[in-house]
């Protein structure tokens, strides 16, 4: 696909995504590599250097006011020389001169700049009459509405590009923001991206066997995988839990945690986002992960807390304890050796709020512990047999590597191929359009006659030999609609490959038609040789329902009088579907 090296310009919300990380395994040092490898060549527009450098500052203004804050609420609780003798002294550093950390900022982008050996794109490549002529015509980037001075930035940025690359030199585009890539044109030699992550994918996908041998390894150790992302989380607890939320006018609710822990991670899955740099033996790949997270919060309960007029300050807050559970969705980066089929986990962290949030609820502070169930899972245990608090976690492990979730995964594989032909077609349409536009529209028209007119919605041509402007322009309409109706389509999250009780996964196809898979959550209360059941559906948006069930049989060993077996019961899990 590519000529390489290939020519790439990022926007600055890509730059502001990445939070300008230059640390190791991070997305703008694998672009470091990239470059470094004779792959990519950096082509940065000026003003994209500057927006960075406004952003970094904005950045350490605002470190600097944490800093301070936390200095500030050290010495509300301590004295200074109780948290210097105890080595906390860094806690109450803040800086004195906010200007001397800008500069340091700047040095830090600057030195990024010069070690990608960027070339910089300068203002004398911006043709502002066509852009005047945007702004009145509401061209892309330009909008109806009061913001419209907002996208100068991207329309000169456009300009540079444009003017830089002509129709004819190859240059792939990143940038997340929509209106800047409507202004940049789609042409023949302009590649968009999302993100740097796609480029990177797109990349690799060309490297064919390394990147099948890359994807192959990932689905054998997928279990593996999974669960020491749940460890890596269990020992970590890197979470950031956000209890406050704020609705559209502004108001506040929830609470304000002084604390969080996690409580409990489950249901860990993960499909491969994209595969960002691979060696001879190694692949460095970004994963979207989901997991079910319950996690313990506190906060200083002043509203209800007496005021000590005398000295002043609140007496005896309570301190309230909040679970909160979430249906989380982070995405993590690992380093895979294909060779040794071993993987390491880059730090992350996962931040949960008002959009994962499922149910919260307060714990009282005396809860009783069931004694009589603990000693009965301890003997059962004994036996070989699984306590029956841990059945739920059971389910969970044998899900993965069953039968129905093997069948379930190959069909969705078979979904997500289609869904990237779709990148086919879009070309295909992007191409014709872009053919109509600079060339003859009505001899293509009538060379593509025969083959276009067999499509029922495609808009009618009176005479073929003499085709109307008005005719050329639907049939442009046209060719556009289908160009976005396959865009969408080709850009839809692919389904998995791992399911988990409490999935409820939307396949969607054309026609906006609309597909649900759903596992009920386990809500379980096993006793010795119960069965219990959960469901599982399939329907579509006519209302239209398959269903199905997972059985499970819990297993038991009685004794008699003597101490002998007198009766049992094996585990068993059995899989229905009708």
């Amino acid at each position: 696909m590519f000529k390489y090296p290939i020519a790439v310009t990022i926007d600055t919300n890509i730059l502001d995504a990445a939070k300008y990380d230059l640390s190791e395994g991070s997305t703008l040092q694998l672009l470091k590599d990239y470059v470094d490898e004779g792959v990519i060549k950096v082509v940065l527009s000026n003003i994209v250097v500057r927006e960075s450098k406004k952003h970094l500052a904005k950045q350490v203004n605002k470190v600097c006011s944490i800093a301070r804050k936390l200095r500030t609420e050290v010495l509300q609780e301590s004295t200074e020389h109780l948290v210097n003798y105890i080595g906390l002294n860094r806690l109450l550093e803040i800086a004195k001169d906010k200007s001397a950390l800008i500069d340091k900022s700047d040095e830090l982008f600057d030195n990024f700049i010069r070690e990608i050996n960027a070339e910089i794109l300068d203002t004398d490549l911006i043709n502002l009459d066509r852009i005047i002529d945007d702004y009145f015509e509401i061209n892309p980037p330009f909008e109806e509405g009061e913001k419209k001075r907002k996208e100068f930035p991207d329309a000169f940025i456009a300009s540079q590009i444009k003017k830089r690359f002509g129709e004819t030199e190859d240059v792939a585009i990143v940038s997340n923001d929509n209106g800047f890539k409507r202004a940049c044109q789609k042409t023949q030699n302009h590649f968009f991206f999302n993100s740097l992550g796609a480029l990177f994918d797109t990349i690799n996908k060309e490297k064919e066997a390394a990147y099948t041998e890359t994807i192959n390894t990932i689905k054998e150790l997928q279990f593996r995988i999974g669960s020491a992302v749940s460890e890596y989380i269990k020992f970590n607890e890197n979470i950031d839990v956000r209890g406050l939320s704020y609705d559209k006018d502004g108001i506040v609710s929830g609470f304000d945690y002084d604390e969080f822990y996690l409580y409990n991670i489950s249901n860990v899955t993960f499909m491969v986002r994209s595969v960002d740099e691979m060696s001879d033996k190694t692949s460095k790949v970004t994963l979207l992960c989901n997991a079910t997270i319950f996690a313990d919060c506190y906060y200083e309960d002043y509203d209800n807390a007496p005021w000590d007029s005398e000295i002043k300050e609140y007496v005896f807050v309570d301190s309230i304890k909040i679970r909160e559970e979430h249906d989380a969705k982070f995405g993590c980066r690992i380093e895979l050796d294909r060779e040794t089929k071993s993987f390491k986990i880059f730090p992350f962290t996962i931040i949960l709020g008002g959009d994962s949030r499922k149910d919260r609820y307060e714990i009282e502070k005396h809860s009783t512990i069931n004694d009589e169930q603990e000693i009965q899972d301890m003997d059962r245990e004994s036996f070989g047999f699984t306590p029956l608090g841990s059945y739920k976690s059971y389910l969970e492990d044998d899900l993965p590597d069953s039968e129905l979730s093997r069948d379930i995964v190959e069909r969705f594989e078979i979904i997500n191929v289609l869904h990237r032909k779709y990148e086919d077609f879009c070309i295909s349409y992007d191409s014709l359009l872009e053919e109509l536009n600079n060339s003859d529209p009505r001899k293509i028209i009538k060379s593509i006659s025969g083959k276009l007119t067999d499509i029922s919605d495609f808009p009618p041509v009176v005479n073929i030999e003499n085709i109307e402007d008005a005719e050329i322009e639907e049939i442009k309409e046209w060719i556009n609609t289908k160009f976005e109706q396959a865009s969408e389509f080709a850009e839809e999250v692919t389904l998995p490959d791992m399911l988990n009780y409490g999935d409820s996964i939307v396949i969607k196809g054309i026609d906006r038609c609309e597909i649900t898979f759903a596992i009920d959550e386990i809500e379980i209360n096993p006793s010795e040789g119960s069965e219990e059941t959960i469901n599982i559906y399939l329907s579509n948006n006519q209302g239209e329902k398959v269903c199905g069930y997972i059985k499970l049989t819990v297993g038991y060993l009685n004794f008699d009088e003597d101490g002998g077996a007198s009766d049992a019961m094996k585990l068993n899990i059995n899989i229905m579907k009708y």
